[in-house]
């Protein structure tokens, strides 16, 4: 899985400057209001029932949850795309950024089924199957990105990222296609009653934790230009890359080994979880050092001065995410201790912290104000949490050695 990670990651941050330095700022502006929009639909299109599909307790369970899940999703989707036309429509304006947001809406089918089967294979363990897919969609994006600029210019990122989503599928539906099937209504009930905890908490949950994250570049370009979207855009992908990375690699595989340490040995989760925690904050800290001095000074030589800013968003945004490689690689542990309140109040928070940020940047008419203030008290907050989850596991782990004194 780490290795699938590091090969994809590499080719896709290195494919990206090079696909800045040919689309400019304004293109990364589209792009980063099309990705945003289409992470939001992804969490409401799934209600975020894939956490169901890791969690099952037997196979019968978790492939009915699948199957299910692409009906869901896929109402769901057209539904959403039916009413915001038929809105659209009675207002009678035209406008291509309404268009994308269109398009986005019928990309994030393809991102939710593509999520959907992840979930399943993560459940079977096949991570080998996983790492493949990370650098296959990679290849593609890059590939059909640079084809289609010659074409579309604004939008070939933004229809790169839409065909090599739909190639990526093809390659999970060959891996789960002698599981899918039609979904047994008779368990549905069975399921959502098991997996309420999700409906309940952790789909609005992670619904306001997306739009805290990936509200920002809508809200710049509407507040702010399109060239300073873009220019967060690039900022946020350089320095939250390694992020990825971490997260991608060991979230996925700690969600199902840490399961499975919590149902039968509990008391051994925390020193996993703070083993994890130190590696990756370890990790992250000497690559934001590499990236704020020699990275941003060779990424200034290479790109145009259509990106000017990049080094000083890069730098504000660096702590903000050292912050949250400490905790998005265990985030799944709210799931596993069953802690959804915590999560739904601490992403209500960091939506607050967004709006606040751009609106006191937009009261100065500077941008600058705003990822200060995202990055200080959003950094703060991911610290706190993870305090917070780590002094709930140390608790197991005194409770199992005072029973041990005990005996």
């Amino acid at each position: 899985m780490f290795s699938g990670t590091i090969l994809s990651q590499t080719i896709g941050f290195v494919g990206s400057i090079l696909i800045a330095k040919t689309y400019g700022s304004e293109a990364y502006g589209v792009f980063g209001v099309f990705l945003s929009i289409s992470s939001i639909l992804t969490i409401f299109n799934t209600l975020q029932l894939e956490n169901g599909i890791i969690t099952s307790k037997n196979f019968i369970d978790s492939k009915n949850l699948m199957n299910l899940l692409f009906i869901i999703s896929f109402f769901l989707t057209v539904l959403l795309f039916i009413t915001y036309n038929l809105f659209i429509n009675l207002l009678d304006y035209k406008s291509s950024n309404l268009a994308l947001i269109s398009i986005a809406i019928l990309a994030s089918i393809l991102i939710s089924f593509n999520k959907i089967q992840e979930s399943f294979l993560v459940y079977r363990k096949k991570f080998k199957t996983l790492s493949t897919a990370k650098v296959i969609i990679v290849i593609f994006n890059l590939l059909f990105q640079f084809l289609l600029f010659f074409k579309f210019k604004l939008m070939g990122l933004v229809y790169g990222t839409i065909i090599s989503s739909f190639f990526v599928g093809i390659y999970y539906f060959q891996k789960n296609k002698k599981y899918l099937e039609v979904s047994n209504l008779k368990l549905l009930q069975k399921n959502i009653f098991q997996h309420k905890s999700i409906l309940k908490f952790i789909f609005p949950s992670a619904l306001i934790n997306s739009l805290a994250i990936n509200l920002l570049p809508i809200l710049i370009v509407t507040f702010f230009t399109l060239k300073d979207s873009g220019v967060y855009t690039l900022s946020i992908k350089i320095v939250a890359t390694p992020l990825f990375l971490i997260t991608a690699s060991i979230s996925q595989v700690y969600y199902q080994k840490s399961v499975k340490v919590f149902q039968y040995s509990k008391e051994k989760l925390y020193d996993l979880t703070k083993k994890i925690v130190i590696t990756n904050v370890g990790l992250m800290l000497l690559i934001l050092l590499v990236i704020n001095t020699v990275g941003v000074y060779l990424l200034e030589m290479f790109l145009t001065k259509n990106w000017e800013n990049l080094r000083l968003f890069t730098g504000i945004l660096s702590f903000l995410i050292l912050a949250r490689s400490s905790f998005n690689p265990i985030s799944n542990i709210i799931i596993i201790l069953d802690k959804n309140k915590i999560s739904l109040l601490f992403n209500i928070y960091l939506l607050c912290i967004n709006l606040l940020a751009i609106y006191v940047g937009f009261l100065n008419n500077n941008l600058i104000y705003t990822l200060v203030i995202l990055s200080i008290f959003g950094g703060i907050g991911y610290v706190l949490l993870l305090i917070y989850f780590l002094r709930i596991l140390k608790s197991y782990k005194k409770t199992h050695e005072k029973n041990i004194s005990a005996s």
